[in-house]
This record gives C-alpha cells, sequence and structure tokens, in this order.
C-alpha cells in the first residue's frame, strides 16, 4: 500500500487518510496541481463582469426591455450558476468512485474542457438571448464537471501537513487566474470593440483552458482507483449528499463561506454598471457615471468603463494575492478562524466605504444640472469623477485583500473538517457555497440595483454579508487534522 510517491518529483495518488510527510513534496508539485485553477479562473474573472454584460445588452433589450438589462442578466447567471451548484458535487462524488484508467479526476477534466470550448463557441455567436443562455447554461454545465473531479485532486496527493501551503497554492493560482482574467477583456474591447473584443477573448479562453489541461495532464499522474466498497459512481453521485450532516461544521462553515463570497461576488459583477451608470442628465442615476459620457454618431450619449472596470478589478484582485500568502501562513500559527475574522471585517470596511464615491457624485450633479450646456457640465463632474474613482479603487483593494486572505485560509480550513477518501465529493459540495454565491449575488443583485435602493442599497446588502458570515463562523469548530474516513464510509456506502 503506497502512501506516497516512489519519486517525490512525480505527483501520484495517496492512500486516503494515510498521507503523511515521510518525503519532500517539491515546490513544482504545488504548481502542477494548482495550474488548472488557472485556466478555470482566467474564464470566469472577466466572463460575467465584463464580458457577459456586452454580449447580454443587445439581445436582452428586445426581450426585456432597456430598464430591465440587469434583471435579464441576473435571471441568466442565476439559471446557470444554480445548475453549477448541483452538477459540481454530482462529479465529484462520481469521480471519487471511479475506477478509470486514467484515474479518478483527469477523465472528466478531458471531457469537461472539450465540453467548454464547443460552449465558448456557441456564447460567442449568440444572435439571440435565448442561445446565449443555452450557451452559458452549457459553459457552466461543463466548467462543472471538469471542475468537481478537479477539485479531488488536491485533497488526494498532498501531505496533511501541507495544507496550509496547498490552500495558499490553490488560492494564488485562482486570483492570478481571475487578476488576468478580469484585465485582459477590458483591454481588448477598447480596441477591438464590445462585441469582438468579447469574443476574441473567449478565443484566448479556450487556449488557455487547452495550455493547462495538458500540462495537468501529464504532469499529475493518477493511477487507476479500487475502491474496496461495491457501490457504483453512479450511486455514489446519486447519494452525494448523503452522510453530510454527520460533519456539522463543514456544513456552517459552508454556509458562511456562501455568505462571505456573495459579498465580493456582488461587488465584481455590478462594478461595470455602476461605473458606466447613464450617460442621461434626466436620469436619477445620472449621478453614478463615473466615466465621462461620450456623444456617438447617432447623437445618443454612451459610457464605456471597459478600462477603468480593468483597472480597478486587476488592483482588487492584485491586492487578494498579496494577502493569500500571509494570511495562509499566519492561519498555521494563530489559527484559521481568527485570519477569516479578519478578512471579513477588511470586506466590510470595503463594502462600506463605496457609499462614500456616489455620494460625491450625487452632490456634484445638483451643481452640475444648474450649468447650461453639456460640456459645461462634464468638466464641472470631470475632477469629482476623479476623486470619486480613486475611492472605488481604494475600497475596491479593501474587499480584495479579504477575498484573497479568506481564500488562502478557507480550502485548508474546509479540508481539516471532511473525511479524506471522499475529497471530490465533500469539496464539490463546496461548490454549493462558491457557485451559488455567485447565483444568489446575481439574481438578488440585479433586482436590488434596478430598484429605487440603487447601487447604494447593494453595497450595504454587501456589508450584511460580511456581517452575516462573521456571525455564523463563531459556531464552527477548529481542528487540526482531517476527519476520520471509517466515520463517513458506513453512512456513504448506505
Amino acid at each position: 500500500m503506497q502512501t506516497t510517491p516512489a519519486n517525490p518529483q512525480d505527483i501520484g495518488p495517496l492512500e486516503p487518510g494515510l498521507m503523511q510527510a515521510i518525503t519532500p513534496f517539491p515546490s513544482r508539485n504545488y504548481v502542477m496541481i494548482a495550474l488548472y485553477w488557472f485556466s478555470i479562473s482566467f474564464l470566469w474573472g472577466g466572463f460575467l463582469s465584463v464580458v457577459l454584460p456586452v454580449l447580454n445588452e443587445p439581445l436582452a433589450t428586445p426581450i426585456f426591455g432597456s430598464n430591465n438589462i440587469e434583471t435579464a442578466r441576473g435571471i441568466m447567471t442565476g439559471i446557470g450558476l444554480i445548475i453549477a451548484m448541483f452538477v459540481q458535487p454530482l462529479a465529484g462524488a462520481i469521480s471519487d468512485r471511479s475506477s478509470h484508467p486514467m484515474g479518478r479526476r483527469r477523465p472528466f477534466m478531458i471531457v469537461g474542457t472539450l465540453g467548454i470550448f464547443a460552449a465558448l463557441v456557441i456564447v460567442g455567436i449568440a444572435g439571440s438571448w435565448w442561445i446565449l443562455l443555452a450557451g452559458y447554461v452549457l459553459l457552466q454545465l461543463l466548467d462543472n464537471v471538469s471542475q468537481g473531479a478537479y477539485q479531488g485532486l488536491m485533497p488526494d496527493v498532498v501531505p496533511d501537513d501541507r495544507r496550509g501551503k496547498a490552500s495558499a497554492a490553490l488560492a494564488i493560482s485562482q486570483l492570478l487566474g481571475t487578476l488576468i482574467g478580469a484585465v485582459i477583456p477590458g483591454i481588448l474591447q477598447s480596441i477591438f470593440g464590445k462585441i469582438p473584443g468579447s469574443q476574441i477573448d473567449l478565443a484566448l479562453v479556450g487556449i488557455v483552458f487547452a495550455i493547462t489541461l495538458s500540462l495537468t495532464v501529464v504532469f499529475v499522474k493518477e493511477k487507476p482507483y479500487h475502491p474496496t466498497e461495491k457501490i457504483s459512481a453512479w450511486a455514489a453521485g446519486l447519494n452525494m449528499f448523503k452522510g453530510v450532516s454527520h460533519y456539522p461544521d463543514f456544513v456552517l462553515l459552508m454556509v458562511a463561506r456562501f455568505l462571505f463570497l456573495t459579498a465580493p461576488a456582488t461587488a465584481s459583477l455590478f462594478f461595470k454598471p455602476y461605473l458606466e451608470g447613464t450617460g442621461d442628465t434626466t436620469n436619477p442615476k445620472f449621478g453614478l457615471s463615473f466615466i465621462r459620457p461620450t456623444v456617438n454618431a447617432s447623437g445618443q450619449l454612451e459610457v464605456n468603463a471597459g478600462i477603468s472596470l480593468s483597472i480597478i478589478l486587476g488592483i482588487v484582485v492584485l491586492t487578494a494575492v498579496l494577502a493569500a500568502y500571509p494570511f495562509s501562513v499566519l492561519s498555521e500559527k494563530t489559527g484559521r478562524k481568527r485570519m477569516i475574522f479578519i478578512a471579513t471585517a477588511i470586506g466590510f470596511v470595503g463594502a462600506i466605504g463605496l457609499l462614500i464615491p456616489a455620494f460625491l457624485l450625487n452632490a456634484a450633479v445638483e451643481t452640475a444640472r444648474t450649468l447650461n450646456g453639456f460640456e459645461a457640465q462634464q468638466s464641472y463632474l470631470d475632477p469629482v469623477r476623479g476623486t470619486a474613482l480613486l475611492l472605488v479603487i481604494l475600497f475596491g483593494a479593501f474587499i480584495g485583500s479579504s477575498w484573497g486572505a479568506f481564500m488562502s485560509v478557507d480550502w485548508a480550513y474546509a479540508t481539516d473538517l471532511i473525511p479524506a477518501d471522499e475529497a471530490g465529493r465533500f469539496m464539490g459540495l463546496s461548490n454549493l457555497a462558491t457557485a451559488g454565491c455567485q447565483a444568489f449575488g446575481a439574481f438578488v443583485g440585479g433586482f436590488v440595483a434596478d430598484s429605487v435602493l440603487g447601487y447604494n442599497g447593494l453595497f450595504v446588502l454587501i456589508g450584511l454579508y460580511y456581517i452575516c458570515s462573521a456571525t455564523l463562523l463563531t459556531r464552527v469548530r477548529e481542528t487540526r487534522g482531517r476527519a476520520r474516513p471509517q466515520a463517513v464510509a458506513k453512512v456513504a456506502v448506505g
């Protein structure tokens, strides 16, 4: 029975429950395991917040009307992400019991990635809102087939006493992918135009997936899994929720994760419309236009926050990357929960602070409306916009550092609480919180942003998410050492 890879330079599956740091675990191993997460994050880093709003607007307007664009986007993302919430744990549970010759995880990653390629094409060429919706749902479906299995890969091969570093590697890979994925679409849209730039970005995403999948499949060595219990992979998948109640701390942590991650997810989803507001001076939201409007060939006012959004999201994710490693190291010394409490407090300051820029602009707009002429109004507002935009960057950085700190600690905290031999199922179930927060944030946030509460109400709501998460976290027990697999074997098989 192999407990560590024969050659520490290769990454091989360790027997569940017997992983110990008997031999060195080279840094290259962390990189190769976490690499595929970069492509996943590269896709979603800019898709929901930069690419999808551009593709959604012209297709949704004929169906929903120009005043309900965000509601249409919220419905679309809500449907897709709710599907993802259940596909990922299902795929993870099935992969736990898979005896494919290539191993438990890699076959699902290959099939899922091939499906991602097809979905990206459909989304890129969609000529109607319904086709865009179908492509988006397919993208979520196949991405989560791959991701559900992939999330079980790291717990399979990382020694127990290396979880802190592994969590940091995962977080840094995820955050770097999100950083680059958030910056690239805005730049492409500014150079080639909104829709062509978005289509080029989708093609680039496909290339990144092909590269990272190839490297992970080649360098992460898996051997066929031979389960001791006679239960089919599909039966394991259909019983993916069975026995989870035996791990109440894990369940509570996932609910706290859901509330925490809903906060930055909501902020990133609505940064673009928040910055652009509207160029119509008769609209009450005119004060939320952080970018100077321009007049197009049709004589209509337009606001394009592509570059500004990419800069803001880039800084947000950069601060998240910088916060990830020190928080993961400190969590090993002072405890996971304490670091998450600090991260929550930082995020709360950022959320409430985002109320200030809008107040500044709204006050300036009242004076601007008394001036005669479009140019005079814009010249008066320009310096105020500059100050307000800097404040958005500052408080966005608070949310970013909070997010990075949380992500670097959360994975290690979760693996402390789950059974080692069902990592795919339990880490897949954790996606109920990860994907669920995006669905919930998009759905609720769309209605709040379009309501009389507007974006100020949205930022107050984000602050409440942080408070509720911290309150619930006080009830989660902190342990070191993974839950005993024997305890779940009976309930999992049933």
